[in-house]
């Protein structure tokens, strides 16, 4: 139940004897899990960043991540020993091990190696978390947070023993102590302090002290606690006056070993309310001169009246840490009336009232927490709205100080727009003073760019706000968890970059491939040996002054992603998934007969035989749009997809391009998961979520998909995903990746053309499609190749590329313009690294 954070230096001989020591001190401890790399074979563990096996190690590279899951059920008296060195580290980069006890939610550190450290000794501790006893869910962890593919951290080591037989006694687990966060005099922070039973035996609580004053306890369901559960105490801070405060709360209960807990509280409380985290700290004097967005402009309510360049929503080069912290809700007045609007392209030509509506923002009432000089929303991914065109989309911005702001603190808040049912991504940022004591400016907003095809405008305004200074709930894990994700990003340079990095480069083709417009571009990008190159994030008023939170659709990048790596990931889990027949798993598919012979893989290859015109692309847009795409409501969508087509080609035989057939994949998917993991089993949220996408590390963000808005959610599986930059550079180094172990091998080699015997289906002359990814034919266009050479891509509406180049790198643009240019940043990607195969 005790952890031991304490760091112990030892010697390779030192470390082999403590670890011999560790596996067998006392007669009933037993190895639960031992791995020392030895064999080479690091297959079991999950990985992100750029890892392998060197040497007998686990070897990460930069800003890498290695995860292994393991239970403990059935042993108490669990502990887990790492041990790890690490090399050419500088000031603030760190390599750790650590022990999670619930999922990866949070983590216990239990080895650190820093700058100074790292000369290859190797270090090594032990540690039990509360928790871990007879636990199905725990993780070990190696992290590397360095910022170059030269900075080094090994894993020699990681054994994890234990006393067989679970604890047949009650054990009360709850923290050692609570803190609340800072507040005014007369304010309030409240907290719910969880008390789990880890035992295997009912625990009862037959007493629970009350706190003095100024903490209370506001309630508790805490008395009798079966096995495995737990409950709640709710506690609040209610000072009246200045200072710090402290008192505990003791829980009296039949735990053999610990009849008595003690909780500590602590709380502090002063006028300003707030007491900033030293995050990202800012090194900036606070002497920044604007011309827009000034705090006249905004304590005053004085519309700006015109858009202006997004350097004035920027985080400025001088800025000061902030000295408020913003904990709590921020609520928006008169968006249904407010700001202006102006039209670019509308090839829908959106009248009446839903053009009226569609020219204002939802409305907003959200929660934020801040961190450092970082603000997080505690929402991601599309909201849902009672707006009938729009929903938000909300991530993390800044905050900072400047001198002329009078002692507010300022925040610029990224948020796109996204269209109900749709996947066009609309990008904003919104501007607001604020101080600890709730006071608050208006806030300023503009949009003047877009990741969609056939809607485009400007949109900006200012708008009267409420700040609630108020305890968010989650708020520790939802600072811990965004810290972690801003830690685990792929190392990123700009793309002008490459030209130093490896000389000769022009970077430009990348940046601009085929003369491409850079207004066209949302984001671009290109990850080459562990770093991420970047650029993009222009927009009508200047460069997106937050790149790395721009948001950015898939659009049918999600029959690859989603469609692609659920089923692949299926076939590894469960042989023969991709012969299943759509017809056995979809009762809407059964009135025709046209879908029984039709399997997962024909209809992943757009080669399910029904269709109505061949010709490339005609059905696609025959009559999607208005009986596929604008439903809200599964049954409509299945019913259409179903029916719509004829029987005209044996399956596997003929591509012919339908969302539709996506579509009803997923649902057969859905289905097929359902039957055999229960039908509370989701496809997204259990296969492609949890078992592909999150062990990358991806944002919060990626961690969403358009569904249904009836009570089925049934997921797209082929649009309706969304992403940010660092998202997609995961995502693609994992599938360029030939040595992963998550989805089916064989299945990837086809998708990716790294099998010659199986192309998949010709769209078009020199393009193939298998698995969900293109493929276009470019020997003659590469010096050099003697051999035809296939290069894979995935594809989405409006102008998206992403490329998983035989080079092991990876090149990617979302674009609107309706082009998909990208043969100059292919070619300069081969002459950086040959792309013949």
């Amino acid at each position: 139940m005790k952890s031991n954070d304490q760091r112990s230096r030892v010697g390779l001989a030192s470390a082999i004897l403590l670890l011999s020591a560790v596996g067998s001190a006392g007669a009933q401890a037993e190895t639960i899990y031992s791995d020392s790399f030895s064999s080479g074979n690091i297959s079991d563990w999950s990985t992100s960043g750029n890892v392998d096996a060197h040497n007998g190690t686990i070897r990460l590279r930069g800003g890498s991540t290695a995860t292994h899951t393991l239970s403990t059920a059935g042993y108490s008296s669990v502990s887990v020993s790492l041990t790890m060195s690490a090399g050419s580290l500088e000031n603030n980069e760190f390599c750790y091990g650590e022990v999670s006890t619930d999922g990866g939610s949070s983590w216990t550190t239990a080895v650190t190696v820093a700058n100074g450290d790292d000369n290859g000794t190797q270090f090594n501790s032990s540690s039990s978390p509360a928790g871990i006893d007879n636990n199905t869910d725990v993780q070990l962890r190696f992290r590397g947070t360095g910022s170059t593919t030269g900075d080094y951290c090994y894993g020699h080591q990681a054994l994890v023993t234990g006393t067989g037989g679970a604890p047949t006694d009650p054990d009360i687990s709850a923290p050692a102590s609570v803190s609340f966060s800072n507040v005014a005099p007369g304010n309030t922070s409240s907290q719910v302090i969880t008390v789990s039973n880890q035992g295997s035996a009912p625990l009862v609580i037959s007493n629970t002290s009350a706190p003095t004053a100024p903490f209370s306890i506001t309630s508790n369901n805490c008395g009798t606690v079966a096995a495995g559960s737990s409950c709640a105490i709710s506690a609040t801070f209610s000072p009246s006056s200045e200072g710090s405060f402290g008192s505990a709360i003791t829980l009296t209960s039949n735990d053999p070993d610990e009849s008595s807990l003690t909780i500590n509280l602590s709380g502090s409380s002063s006028e300003g309310g707030g007491s900033v985290e030293d995050f990202d700290p800012l090194t900036g004097s606070g002497n920044v001169s604007r011309s827009a967005l000034t705090m006249t402009t905004l304590i005053n309510g004085s519309d700006p009246g015109s858009l202006v360049n997004f350097s004035h929503y920027a985080l400025p080069a001088d800025a000061a840490m902030p000295t408020n912290q913003f904990e709590g809700s921020l609520e928006l007045f008169g968006e249904a009336s407010g700001g202006a609007f102006d039209e670019h392209k509308d090839t829908f030509r959106y009248t009446g009232s839903q053009d009226a509506t569609r020219k204002h923002l939802p409305e907003f009432d959200f929660e934020f927490v801040q961190t450092g000089s970082h603000i997080v929303p505690k929402q991601r991914g599309s909201i849902p709205s009672n707006h009938p065109e729009w929903e938000y989309v909300l991530t993390p911005g800044r905050v900072w100080n400047e001198n002329s702001d009078a002692g507010y603190s300022r925040v610029a808040l990224p948020f796109a727009l996204q269209q109900k049912n749709a996947n066009c991504m609309h990008n904003g940022v919104m501007s607001f003073l604020f101080k600890d004591d709730g006071s608050v400016s208006d806030v300023a907003y503009q949009i003047a760019s877009e990741t969609c095809l056939y809607y485009q405008f400007d949109m900006w305004g200012q708008l009267s706000a409420s700040y609630t200074p108020q305890s968010v709930g989650n708020s520790a894990a939802l600072v811990s968890d965004y810290q972690a994700e801003v830690a685990a990003r792929m190392p990123s340079k700009p793309l002008s970059a490459l030209a130093q990095d490896y000389p000769g480069t022009d970077y430009t083709a990348f940046a601009t491939p085929n003369g491409k417009d850079p207004l066209a571009i949302s984001l671009v990008g290109f990850v080459i040996d562990g770093t991420h190159y970047v650029g993009g994030c222009s927009t009508r008023q200047g460069t997106y002054p937050y790149c790395e939170s721009l948001v950015v659709p898939s659009y049918s990048s999600a029959k690859s992603v989603f469609a692609g790596g659920a089923l692949m990931r299926l076939e590894q889990k469960y042989p023969g998934t991709f012969n299943q027949s759509i017809g056995s798993y979809i009762s809407e598919c059964n009135t025709n007969g046209n879908w029984n012979d039709v399997t997962f893989g024909n209809a992943l290859d757009m080669g399910t035989g029904n269709y109505k015109l061949a010709s490339y692309m005609s059905d696609e847009g025959a009559s999607h749009t208005n009986d596929l795409f604008l439903p809200e409501d599964h049954a409509s969508k299945i019913n259409y997809s179903c029916t719509e087509y004829p029987r005209k080609a044996t399956p596997g035989t003929k591509w012919v391009y339908h969302t539709s057939d996506t579509y009803i994949l997923g649902t057969a998917m859905n289905a097929y998961l359902q039957g055999i993991e229960g039908s509370s089993s989701d496809i997204f949220t259990d296969i492609l979520l949890d078992e592909v996408l999150a062990p990358l590390g991806v944002s919060p963000t990626a961690e969403f998909t358009r569904r249904t808005y009836d009570s089925v959610q049934q997921p797209f599986a082929g649009w309706g995903l969304m992403w940010l930059r660092d998202d997609v550079a995961k995502i693609g180094a994992f599938l360029a990746d030939d040595n992963q172990s998550v989805l089916h091998q064989g299945q990837l080699d086809a998708a990716l053309q790294r099998d010659s015997s199986d192309r998949g289906l010709e769209p078009l002359t020199d393009y193939k499609y298998n698995n969900g990814f293109w493929a276009h034919e470019v020997s003659s266009d590469m010096s050099g190749c003697s051999n035809l050479l296939w290069l894979p891509f995935m594809s989405g509406y409006g102008g998206i590329s992403v490329l998983i180049l035989p080079n092991n790198s990876v090149y990617y643009y979302f674009g609107d313009d309706d082009e998909y240019l990208w043969m100059d940043a292919a070619q300069e990607a081969h002459a950086i690294r040959s792309l013949c195969q």
